[in-house]
């Protein structure tokens, strides 16, 4: 699965420098209740979906353990489970997904459209590799196909 995963990066766009990454690498944990916690640079829409990639409006720094518990989650599911609340302040979280969508030129509702649509419609290496374009730009032409539903 990791060298599926990297293979994937690969193939999906890039558009942060090597320094905006490190950065990002950096910084501590945006959402951890410890403003002390070492992060790690996440991918909002986990790469082995198929979709997100090394993009500013993906990545964002997050705590090792909070990284290892979300692994390949949907974000807006597991962030509600039980055990992740004491560990995570709400408000920051909020903020971020708030920066997010801003990044991506979505409202808030739009960008969790597109996250839910992302992890609905996952895509292989093959996939990736046949149709690289930005996932942002295959979702909004599905999206103008069919109507997205956000999923309870």
């Amino acid at each position: 699965m990791k060298n599926l995963r990297k293979q994937i990066r690969k193939a999906l766009p890039k558009n942060i420098t090597d320094q905006e990454w490190e950065a990002l690498a950096c910084q501590p944990c945006v959402i951890s209740k410890k403003r002390s916690t070492i992060a790690t640079v996440d991918h909002f829409i986990p790469l082995i979906w198929g979709h997100g990639g090394d993009v500013k409006g993906n990545l964002y720094p997050l705590g090792r353990e909070l990284n290892k518990l979300k692994s390949s989650h949907n974000p807006f599911r597991w962030i509600n489970r039980k055990e992740i609340q004491p560990l995570i302040d709400r408000k920051r979280w909020d903020e971020l997904v708030h920066a997010l969508a801003a990044e991506n030129g979505l409202t808030v509702k739009e960008f969790t459209q597109y996250v839910h649509w992302c992890e609905k419609h996952p895509r292989s290496f093959e996939e990736v590799e046949a149709d690289p374009r930005p996932s942002l730009e295959i979702w909004k032409e599905a999206k103008g196909a069919a109507t997205v539903e956000i999923p309870e």
